[in-house]
């Protein structure tokens, strides 16, 4: 199957733009917006307010790094490297990248690097004394 790279990359900047749109719409929600407000935690401040700002603090976290993600993709498209997988240089497969337009990592890939990442974050909580 060829890569159609001008309708990925269309694919790709509407989710970029989806995106964007949640967070300004999160930072517009979020009680504690304001650098004041983030600062101080005022006395009696309402627990479903700071709920709702540690729910959004969360939030803009994954958002931040689903952008990231799309924004590499978006320059493997400049460079002419979009499809390729960052760390085996194979072909990414079609299904893959039309489930997933930003992906950066092939399948076998992908599942290493969270394979390493789960065993990282299971290994620091046991640390030897």
């Amino acid at each position: 199957m060829i890569i159609d790279i001008k309708k990925f990359g269309t694919l790709i900047e509407e989710s970029r733009e989806a995106i964007l749109s949640k967070m300004r719409r999160l930072r517009r929600e979020d009680p504690f917006s304001t650098e004041d407000r983030a600062l101080i935690v005022e006395p009696g401040t309402d627990a479903a307010q700071l709920f709702s700002h540690e729910k959004t603090v969360v939030l803009e976290g994954q958002l931040k790094r689903d952008l990231g993600e799309i924004e590499k993709a978006l320059e493997k498209i400049k460079k002419g490297t979009y499809g390729i997988c960052e760390n085996c240089k194979k072909p990414i497969d079609a299904a893959r990248l039309l489930a997933k337009p930003a992906a950066i990592y092939c399948m076998k890939c992908e599942r290493e690097l969270e394979k390493d990442a789960n065993s990282k974050k299971e290994g620091s909580k046991f640390k030897k004394r």
